[in-house]
């Protein structure tokens, strides 16, 4: 099983979500850190490094390192700024 890391930008975008869609990001963050992210609406990001996991009209920025699997988000919020 792999860990999930919030950088504190992300845990504060988080908080401001509606509780559904943050809790339903926390399990897709988990879901990734367990290898069974196969079901969700994820891409890869052009132009740099890391991935996008659309959740709704929310999206999450977020990396994988290691040989392990260690999911380290980035950032979340609204389509439009999300990718400033």
């Amino acid at each position: 099983m792999g860990e999930v890391h919030y950088k504190r930008r992300a845990l504060r975008a988080l908080a401001i979500l509606p509780r559904d869609v943050a809790e339903r990001f926390h399990r897709g963050f988990e879901q990734i850190a367990c290898g069974r992210g196969q079901n969700l609406d994820i891409s890869p990001l052009r132009g740099r490094d890391g991935y996008r996991l659309r959740i709704g009209k929310y999206r999450a920025i977020y990396q994988l390192t290691d040989g392990r699997v260690r999911v380290i988000v980035l950032d979340v919020g609204a389509r439009g700024d999300i990718y400033r």
